[in-house]
């Protein structure tokens, strides 16, 4: 998307910029590292100002969002606003219970426990609970539909802590959410975000070895230029003490710290198909990296920012600035703290 202009009335030139580099892609996906990590805001933040007449804004999620109060910690959350013409796709239950008019334009066997998924228009603006299809396949589905119902771009919120909504199968770009309610230490929460967002922006292999993988099936496999071997079946059956010194083996399946530390040798390069099927933790990372090991994924992921919520679900507060300060240092992407921006 090109020549997009912004009013100069916005609050602040940096909440415009979170703005205009979701403009710029046509599915974005918000994902979070804990529970309470604010991408309720930021979707409404999305919304609120990528919405208009002629542009629209489709929204759908993963999973459960929305709802009223938080169902672990029972105090009060942001509804998500959709503005007048938004597209939407959310399950039956939750369309039924919309506190606005909207026009269904689809109802598909994309189930959930709260029914089939409703496509449909918001024919004012309102709150809802977006309770879209929980099977990324689904999801991906869903996004299509909306697309050729005629959003410009979708927004895609993710529930819980899941990263799959983020996986390049689904969405164009990631804004991933942080914050306090992974923990009450600034250098803990810089920790762990330093270490996702290295998992999310792992680079891409070259075509040629891509190409030959694309056309694996599930398992865990080495590839040498042409001749691939299925190692295992999958990486929680595969045998320890392997010599793969200076292979390339790729992990179609989920990549956890266990199936990491077994794949351990010198110039070893494990491929995992993107980003969400790695569940690796810093310490295991690092020590395959020590080994000479490295990581790649098939399909690269495209990580547009980071947003920062200070105030843990228990109302306690951080010290926003200097951890806003701290992560822009360690970080390769721009950072926001959409509350702070928005009280100015």
């Amino acid at each position: 998307m090109t020549g997009r202009r912004f009013s100069s009335s916005r609050k602040s030139e940096k909440v415009s910029r979170l703005i205009e580099l979701a403009s710029l892609h046509p599915v974005v996906s918000i994902v979070g590292m804990e529970k309470n990590t604010g991408k309720t805001v930021v979707l409404n933040h999305l919304i609120k100002g990528l919405s208009g007449e002629s542009d629209v804004t489709g929204i759908t999620s993963v999973g459960l969002e929305g709802e009223r109060y938080d169902q672990v910690y029972l105090t009060e959350k942001p509804e998500i606003t959709l503005r007048r013409g938004n597209l939407f796709a959310t399950s039956e239950k939750d369309f039924r219970s919309r506190r606005f008019p909207a026009t269904v334009l689809d109802v598909r066997e994309f189930r959930s426990p709260l029914g089939r998924t409703v496509f449909a228009r918001a024919r004012s603006d309102g709150k809802v609970i977006i309770s879209g299809p929980s099977i990324v396949d689904y999801l991906s589905q869903t996004v299509r539909m909306l697309r050729e119902f005629g959003a410009r771009r979708v927004l895609v919120d993710s529930s819980t802590s899941r990263l799959s909504p983020g996986s390049p199968a689904v969405a164009d770009a990631i804004i991933l959410a942080t914050g306090a309610a992974l923990s009450i230490s600034s250098g803990e929460i810089v920790r762990r975000t330093i270490h996702q967002v290295k998992i999310i922006t792992l680079p891409g292999v070259e075509k040629e070895a891509g190409d030959i993988m694309e056309g694996l099936g599930n398992g865990v496999w080495t590839v040498d230029g042409p001749e691939v071997k299925l190692l295992a079946v999958s990486s929680l059956s595969m045998e320890s003490g392997l010599d793969l010194s200076g292979r390339t083996v790729y992990v179609n399946g989920s990549l956890t710290s266990r199936a990491l530390g077994k794949l351990a040798a010198p110039g070893v390069r494990v491929v995992v198909r993107d980003f969400s099927r790695i569940f690796v933790d810093e310490e295991s990372l690092r020590s395959f990296q020590r080994h000479g090991g490295s990581v790649n994924v098939l399909h690269s992921a495209r990580l547009l920012a980071v947003t920062l919520n200070p105030v843990s679900p228990s109302g306690y507060s951080l010290r926003s600035g200097q951890l806003k300060e701290t992560l822009e240092r360690f970080l390769p992407v721009p950072v926001f703290n959409i509350l702070e921006e928005e009280d100015r």
